[in-house]
């Protein structure tokens, strides 16, 4: 059993959300494929615990259509 110090256990749950973040926002500014509001749509739909906290993004990011 870990025993991580209650700083330790903050510090890598801190250190997984940021790289969960940054992992979304290289799926947003992918140059040949980027991320469209229908696909976090899906996502969010698909699996709401994981992707909803990025809902904020759905009016940001161009539709399909645009992308094209």
């Amino acid at each position: 059993m870990s025993k991580l110090t209650q700083a330790q256990h903050f510090e890598l749950s801190r250190r997984h959300v940021a790289d969960v973040n940054a992992q979304f926002m290289e799926l947003v500014k992918c140059p040949t494929n980027p991320m469209t509001r229908e696909d976090l749509a899906a996502n969010i739909k698909r699996r709401p615990a994981l992707w909803s906290r990025f809902a904020g993004f759905l009016e940001k990011l161009p539709s399909r259509e645009e992308s094209r």
